[in-house]
């Protein structure tokens, strides 16, 4: 009997045209290559639109995105409503400077992950993995 061969997990992540700062986003980038997540890096947006069809085109199983601007809210539930519309179905974790006290309105859109300062690379890593491969 044939083993069923496991599929890569591939993640999209990406930030805001806006966000000044990707040194956080491109530790995350490398520490999930390690842990042999295929990423898809796409270093900036200007629209959601742009996140979701490169999310459909490199058929990847969760979008991350990096805020540091104050806007994560917006560009949670923007995402999160263009997934819906589109019909896609995939988690999205959001990551930067992120209030602890906006976490629970994140993952009242739908977010599945919120890491803000302190988080790990080994902590956002291991939840990617758990989520996506149930390890």
């Amino acid at each position: 009997m044939e083993t069923a061969k496991k599929e890569k997990i591939r993640v999209l992540l990406t930030r805001h045209v806006f966000e000044g700062h990707d040194i956080g986003l491109r530790t995350i980038v490398n520490r999930c290559r390690e842990s042999g997540i295929e990423v898809i890096y796409y270093p900036r947006f200007k629209d959601l639109n742009e996140v979701v069809k490169v999310a459909e085109e490199e058929d990847v199983g969760l979008i991350g995105i990096s805020s540091s601007t104050g806007a994560h809210l917006y560009l949670s539930e923007v995402l999160i409503s263009t997934l819906k519309e589109k019909g896609m179905v995939m988690p999205v974790i959001v990551g930067g400077i992120i209030p602890d006290k906006d976490a629970s309105t994140l993952k009242g859109l739908g977010i599945a992950g919120v890491f803000g300062p302190g988080s790990s690379p080994e902590e956002v890593t291991g939840f990617i993995l758990k989520l996506l491969d149930g390890h």
